[in-house]
């Protein structure tokens, strides 16, 4: 076993160590306090995204790159159903203004039409 390959498998194995209150808290605390598509737990995924993504680099860690992964493709699911969310928000808020502006045009165009008569 050469130095590389020893100071790798010792980081990985400080590195899992390191894991584990990061694991606790990201599946005990974190759903308790704030839903999938929380702000805070969408950056708090983000940073274990990027750990892991160095780790697996850094130690040659399938787990880490395994970890990473899954984590990237759940957050990517909450924040695409976040974004159309957001999107369905939005065109109900255009549509109600719209709406809105509709009446209004009614309104004036009643008047109008009450006044040439």
């Amino acid at each position: 076993m050469g130095v590389v390959t020893t100071a790798r498998a010792l980081g990985r194995l400080q590195y899992r160590l390191t894991r584990i209150p990061l694991d606790l808290f990201e599946g005990g605390v974190m759903p308790v306090f704030f839903d999938d598509g929380a702000p805070a737990r969408l950056v708090f995924e983000w940073v274990l995204i990027e750990c892991d993504n160095a780790a697996a680099v850094l130690f040659d860690d399938d787990s880490a790159a395994a970890h990473a992964q899954q984590l990237r493709q759940r957050s990517a699911a909450v924040r695409y159903a976040r974004a159309r969310r957001q999107r369905q928000i939005l065109r109900d808020t255009d549509a109600a203004v719209l709406e809105r502006h509709r009446a209004l045009f009614r309104a004036r165009h009643q008047q109008h039409t009450r006044g040439t008569e």
